[in-house]
C-alpha cells in the first residue's frame, strides 16, 4: 500500500510533468528529482505516458476503402429488399382481398377498392 506521502510526491510529479505547477511548485519537483533518481524515473515515465496520449489523440483512423464499399453496398442491398418485401407485400394483400371477396367470404378490402 502506499502512503500518503508517497501519494502526494506522486501527484506533485505528474502535476509536473502536465505542467500544472506553479513556478515555485515546479522548482522543487525538479529538485526532487535531481536528488532522488526514482522521482526522476517517475518524471520520465509520466512525460512518455503524455507523449503517448498526445500523439493519439492527433491521430485520426483511416478506414480502407473496400470497408466503405462494402457498408454502402450493405445499405443498398437492405434498402432495396426492404422496398420489395413492402411491394409484395401490398400485391400479396391485394390478390388475398381479391380471392376472398370472389368466393363471398368478405367485402372487398382497402386494397380491392383503390383505398
Amino acid at each position: 500500500m502506499i502512503a500518503p506521502k508517497e501519494w502526494e510526491v506522486l501527484e506533485r510529479i505528474g502535476a509536473y510533468a502536465a505542467s500544472e505547477l506553479s513556478p515555485q511548485g515546479a522548482r522543487d519537483v525538479e529538485r526532487l528529482i535531481l536528488e532522488d533518481p526514482q522521482a526522476l524515473r517517475l518524471a520520465e515515465s509520466y512525460l512518455r505516458m503524455l507523449a503517448l496520449l498526445g500523439a493519439i489523440g492527433e491521430e485520426s483512423p483511416q478506414v480502407p476503402g473496400a470497408v466503405i464499399d462494402q457498408a454502402i453496398r450493405r445499405a443498398a442491398i437492405s434498402a432495396f429488399f426492404r422496398q420489395a418485401e413492402v411491394f409484395f407485400a401490398g400485391i400479396g394483400r391485394a390478390y388475398v382481398d381479391a380471392f376472398v371477396h370472389y368466393l363471398g367470404l368478405r367485402a372487398p378490402g382497402p386494397a380491392g377498392r383503390g383505398i
